[in-house]
This record gives C-alpha cells, structure tokens and sequence, in this order.
C-alpha cells in the first residue's frame, strides 16, 4: 500500500476516519493524502466556521484543511500530511482524488445530512463507486475505532462466500493481519434452503451435506489466499455458521477491530454496484469496515 487517501470536512466522523487512516498509513509506510473539497456554497474556514466568502479559494481551504489536521493529528503529524484542496462536490471530488489510491477512507458521516442517518450521502457514494478499497470509519461511543488497549492481539474479520470479491477481500484481510499482527477470523454463512409445501406439512431432510460442502468451500478459499498472498505466520481462524448472512458477519465481528467485506457477493442482480449483503454490513458494522472490489476489475 503506498498511497492513502482520506476525506477531511471538519466533522467528528472525519477527524476519526482522518486518525484512522494516519495508523493505517504509519502501519504500510504509505502517502497520506487528506483531501478537502469545497465549492462556492461548500466553505469551511481555518477558525472551524462554515460562512460565505465571494473570495474564498485553494489557499483559504487549504489553510481550513491544515487546520483540520493540526487539531486532529497534532501540528508535527499534520505536516507529514499531503494537503489536497479539491475544488468539486464532495462525492465526485473524494472519488477523482482517489484514482490512484491503494486506499480511500471516509467518515460514516459528514457535516450535513440528518443525525440519524447511518451512512452520509458523501459515504454512501463514495462506497458505491470507489475505484479501489474503501474503508468506512464510524465514530464509536469512546469517540474512536482503533487500537485495542487490553493486550489482546487485534481481530479482523473477513466474509467469505467463494464470489472473487469475497476471494479478494480475504487476501486483503491476511496482508493487513500481517501488517497488525492480527488473528484473521474468515467468515462463511451457509443458510437452510427454504422448502415450500401445503401449510402446516413440515419436509425434514438433512442439512449434513450443505454443512460438509460449505466446511471444504471455507477451507479451500482460506489455503488458496494464504499460498496466493504467502502469509503464512498470520493466524487464520475459520468460522462456519448457518444464518442470515448479514446479520451473522455483524454478530462474529462485535467486538472486531477491523471488518472486510467483498463489494459483490454471489447473490442479486449483475448490473448493482453493491450487493445486498455489502451494502447491509456497511451500514451496520460495529467496527471500522473496509469493502473490496473484485481485483480483477
């Protein structure tokens, strides 16, 4: 990972996602690049305020920006930031700067929209068409997302369906384990097939095979990504359940420092930027959640 680039606006959410993405980029030795978009009714301003200037330009945003990264970072590490004052509506802007990314990180929320909203429109946006990996940070009630303070080692989890991007995602998962020297838990959720009959006829049959063929799939996918990727000294948990999918990812990674979910599962319909399950997990995640995009593409 050489280059990461996070979306600063001012907000509580961005200045999380901001320290986020500055551990991230510590970890991979990685550019972080902070970019600020403004527009002529979009205008934050170096003493925190949001008012109108007819001549506000690049430098008054960048000096919003630095003052964004001073107060979240400190000065020292705000100047190893590269400052990118980006003159677009938010969306557009955060994903042209994130072109040439390894990473794009954003806050689950920004400065407008309403308070109950899951996901902000910037994120949601920007979640559905990122050129490359994006990580969602959401504010926890201790008012951060990283760093485990009990000396216990750091838990990613990882979704795995046996779809490329769910593939993808675990290779993701275990180079990142090895950069946090963190247990990997992959995930796979088989579900009972539904057998419609008359009312009140139940069809008994045996869930043995789904439960066998879903063990070999987990193990298959699990070695293939630790010989693709050669991580072989990260710990690698395999968890198999039957359930709802979503919800079951959410319920293991309760507690998890990181979440990492394929941008497309097996299910819904081709043309969906984001598959249901994705989309599901995103906005509910417990944790910091970083989606993934089929490498191929």
């Amino acid at each position: 990972m050489e280059k990461i680039v996070v979306g600063v606006d001012g907000s509580e959410h961005s200045a999380v996602a901001l320290r986020w993405a500055a551990r991230e980029a510590e970890l991979h030795g990685a550019e972080l690049v902070a970019v600020l978009v403004w527009d002529l009714f979009n205008q934050r301003h170096a003493d925190g305020s949001r008012r109108f200037d007819p001549e506000y330009d690049a430098t008054k945003a960048d000096a919003a920006l630095l003052a964004s990264l001073e107060a979240a970072l400190g000065a020292e590490a705000a100047q190893k930031v590269t400052r990118r004052p980006v003159c677009d509506v938010p969306a557009p802007g955060l994903l042209e700067a994130a072109q040439e990314a390894d990473l794009l990180v954003v806050g689950a929320r920004g400065l407008g929209g309403f308070k109950g909203l899951l996901l902000g429109s910037v994120s949601q946006q920007c979640l559905h068409h990122a050129p490359g990996p994006i990580a969602i940070v959401r504010t926890t009630a201790a008012g951060e997302a990283t760093g485990r303070t009990d000396g216990e080692p750091e838990r990613i989890v990882v979704g795995v369906d046996g779809s490329e991007p769910s593939r993808a995602a675990l290779r993701w998962a275990l180079r990142e384990g090895a950069k946090r020297d963190a247990v990997v838990q992959a995930v796979h959720v088989w579900e009972v097939p539904v057998i419609y009959g008359p009312v009140g006829i139940g069809f008994p049959y045996d869930t043995g095979p789904i439960e066998d063929a879903s063990r070999k799939l987990l193990d298959d996918v699990v070695d293939k990504a630790v010989a693709e990727t050669g991580e072989t000294g990260v710990t690698v948990e395999r968890t198999l359940l039957s359930g709802g999918v979503a919800t079951t990812v959410l319920e293991v990674a309760d507690g998890a420092d990181l979440l990492v979910v394929g941008r497309r599962g097996l299910g819904g319909f081709q043309r969906l930027l984001l598959g249901s399950v994705s989309e599901h997990v995103a906005r509910h995640a417990p944790c910091p959640v970083v989606v993934i995009p089929t490498e191929a593409a």
